[in-house]
């Protein structure tokens, strides 16, 4: 079995620090609040904030460094996001707390857009997707261990300690990747991966009637173009990223994806209200939560290497399905317990499936396509969980956000749907693991 290189566990921790941001904070929402002398609203608009930093950021962050290697911005984020919050960590009002937030945010989601090509670069091709579900790992790790870890520094420390704690995660991201993100992965490499592709799929190569140049390869071929070091014009990325084909997609991220934070928000309360377990079962339930996010995010990775369109498909449909049961499971000890298993195991396993499918629709300029469906991810959280609070403050009751996740995530399943459909209408086109016979082999 092939080992993941050093690289990819250097992008793991830093996709740990800056997930551990978007939740942190949580763990000392009173503390901050007594502090500072602001509402705790006041103190939940820092989250609010970093949410919308993450959306406008990606797709900005990446337009602006379109002409750096990905190395570079890679590591430019890590050093946004350390400075940020070290402004957070130091700044003696709210104002400089919020900016020191939003500076932060700015950088997260064009990490992540940019550090899922740079896996997928670094690993033979049949573990493309793995390797970006490993990344993405770090993210996991952090969703379940970042409220507890603010909490508990926050209490033994003070709050400004929980902003210490993500400048220490910060600060080791930084040199991970300075040490270990290798250089000159380049067009060398590239036009080695072009020529490997002639050799061992030739009847695909004649399919296009080719001449080995970049300009003949199918669209699977060409995202690998850009995935590997080959990072087109920046017309070339606004060009793709108004493709009806990459629309759809970023679309299918933001409603595929945004019914899990609708149920998972509210999910301490359902588990003391609907199911009846006392607030001690809170803290174990989420942390098997944890266990299926875990799961689902590597089971995801593996899918999408397998068939990328089936795997669409079938992790937002199942997601979309215990969506809606957990209407009913959630209500009785003895299936809640399962359920949230079942809810966590799928909450994740529809991100590497949704975040390749945008990377295979933009071709040869998968960059900013890449970094906009990491704001898809962020802004269909963000519209998940404003329609699962209103629904509550509406009257509709406490369990209501489940099956209105069902909703959301069905939507984003019937346009899934539609995408394969329209695929097919494609007659060159191999379903999205095929990429990975396009690549080196080892």
């Amino acid at each position: 079995m092939t080992k993941m290189p050093l690289a990819i566990w250097a992008l793991v921790i830093a996709a740990f620090a800056m997930g551990a941001d978007e939740f942190i904070v949580a763990g000392v929402v009173e503390e901050i609040a007594h502090a500072l002398r602001v509402s705790l609203g006041a103190v939940g608009m820092f989250e609010s904030a970093y949410a919308v930093g993450v959306a406008i950021g990606a797709p900005l962050f990446t337009v602006v460094g379109s002409r750096a290697s990905r190395r570079f911005m890679l590591l430019t984020s890590a050093g946004i996001f350390l400075a940020g919050n070290t402004i957070s960590l130091v700044g003696p009002t709210y104002g400089w707390i919020m900016t020191g937030r939003i500076v932060a945010a700015l950088a997260h989601g064009a990490f992540f857009g940019i550090a899922a090509l740079f896996a997928a670069e670094l690993v033979a091709a049949q573990m493309k997707g793995r390797a970006i579900a490993t990344v993405f790992a770090g993210s996991t790790a952090a969703t379940i261990l970042g409220a507890p870890i603010g909490a508990a520094v926050g209490k033994a420390l003070g709050w400004r300690a929980t902003f210490g704690t993500l400048v220490v995660f910060g600060a080791i991201a930084l040199v991970g990747l300075l040490l270990l993100l290798p250089r000159g992965i380049g067009r060398q490499k590239v036009r080695a991966i072009a020529t490997e592709h002639d050799h061992d799929h030739h009847a695909h190569a004649h399919a296009h009637e080719g001449s080995g140049d970049d300009a003949d390869l199918d669209a699977h071929a060409r995202m690998h173009m850009g995935a590997a070091g080959g990072t087109a014009p920046l017309k070339a990325q606004l060009t793709a990223l108004r493709r009806p084909a990459v629309l759809l997609g970023l679309l299918t991220t933001l409603l595929g994806y945004g019914g899990v934070f609708t149920g998972y928000v509210y999910l301490a309360p359902q588990i003391t209200e609907a199911t009846g377990l006392g607030s001690a079962w809170v803290t174990p339930l989420f942390l098997l939560f944890g266990v299926g996010l875990f799961i689902g995010n590597q089971l995801g990775g593996r899918l999408a290497d397998r068939d990328g369109r089936a795997a669409l498909l079938g992790t937002v449909g199942a997601l979309a399905v215990i969506l809606f049961a957990m209407t009913l499971l959630i209500r009785h000890p003895v299936t809640a317990i399962p359920g949230i298993l079942a809810y966590g195991i799928a909450a994740f396993s529809v991100v590497a499936p949704l975040q390749l499918r945008v990377m295979a629709k933009a071709g040869d300029a998968p960059d900013i396509a890449s970094a906009a469906n990491i704001s898809a991810f962020t802004l269909g959280s963000a519209l998940g969980i404003w329609l699962g609070g209103a629904a509550i403050d509406g009257g509709l009751g406490i369990t209501s956000v489940n099956w209105i996740g069902g909703l959301i995530t069905g939507t984003g399943f019937l346009l899934a749907l539609l995408s394969v459909r329209l695929d097919r209408n494609t007659p060159d086109e191999t379903h999205d693991s095929r990429t990975a016979h396009l690549t080196h082999h080892h």
